[in-house]
């Protein structure tokens, strides 16, 4: 079984992250999530190994834990690779929020965009290659785009499985 990709695009991507998030956990896949910043920021506790020179820095308590890293990945495969090693299961779905430089050309990601306006999804567009799985206006106002987070949610979710990238039935939790 493949694994569903999907790279959130767009000022209103958490609209979009938080529907498609629920969506599959609550239907029992297993998920994994990473977000693009401009700046991280770190735990107290982080940044004291930081300071000591360390360039993989853990966070551990009881139900939690936190990792950051002065590795960036320079490709997908690295990113993806990362992310499985920190879960004890290979998750069902990455779902990525941003990271438009290295999932905008590569098909096996399924690219989604929640906006503000037409204008922001033709600009976003212009950039990704196939396959965009659609788009979701907060305005309304892209004619061709969904009418909320959840039905565009439905539609990535109803693709994975036409793709065999996410099991046809969840698995029991």
């Amino acid at each position: 079984m493949k694994m569903m990709l999907v790279s959130i695009l767009g000022s209103k991507r958490n609209d979009l992250y938080g529907a498609l998030t629920k969506i599959l956990a609550s239907s029992g896949y297993r998920v994994a999530s990473a977000i693009s910043l401009r700046k991280v920021s770190m735990p107290k506790e982080l940044m004291e190994l930081a300071w000591a020179g360390a360039s993989v820095k853990v966070a551990y308590s009881a139900g939690r834990i936190a990792y950051t890293s002065t590795y960036v990945p320079d490709s997908l495969d690295e990113l993806v690779k990362g992310i499985q090693c920190l879960m004890p299961v290979k998750p069902d779905a990455i779902i990525l929020l941003g990271f438009r430089k290295i999932a905008a050309d590569d098909e096996r990601v399924f690219k989604a965009l929640a906006v503000w306006s037409a204008k922001e999804a033709i600009s976003l567009i212009d950039q990704l290659a196939p396959p965009i799985i659609g788009v979701y206006s907060t305005r309304g106002d892209y004619t061709r785009g969904y009418n909320s987070p959840r039905e565009l949610a439905e539609a990535i979710i109803g693709e994975g499985r036409r793709m065999r990238y996410l099991p046809p039935l969840p698995r029991k939790a």
